[in-house]
């Protein structure tokens, strides 16, 4: 083989060996390319599948903070109605004795009015007779 020869035979391998460094390369940048995006797609997946657990973890820390509150409120509603209606038993008490009384003050009313019609009565029978 000439050195011509050797030099074209040396360029071809050498053109060879690049074309094969370079469809190796593309499959690799292909291969790297599909492997990003199933990656890509798995990420959006989990980034999925956390967002909704943390969302449910979310939903019961605040549904057990809301039943707490609820509870709180009833409490406090039980302690509310009780002292009014505690208000409301004084209430109808003192109503009551007012009532008693009204009618005591209207009897002993009535038996001074009737007495002093009675007297007034007997006054003007007695200037009648004199």
């Amino acid at each position: 083989m000439s050195d011509e020869e050797r030099a074209r035979y040396l360029q071809h391998r050498a053109e060879i060996e690049e074309e094969a460094k370079r469809r190796k390369e593309q499959l690799i940048a292909t291969f790297m390319k599909k492997k990003i995006k199933r990656e890509e797609a798995f990420g959006r997946l989990n980034v999925a599948k956390i967002n909704q657990n943390w969302h449910q973890i979310l939903r019961k820390a605040k549904c057990k903070e809301m039943k707490e509150d609820v509870e709180h409120m009833r409490k406090w509603i039980d302690r509310i109605v009780n002292h009014k209606n505690k208000t409301i038993a004084k209430l109808m008490e003192e109503l009551e004795q007012a009532e008693e009384q009204y009618l005591n003050n209207f009897q002993s009313h009535s038996k001074h009015i009737d007495e002093i019609i009675a007297s007034t009565s007997v006054y003007r029978e007695t200037e009648i007779r004199v």
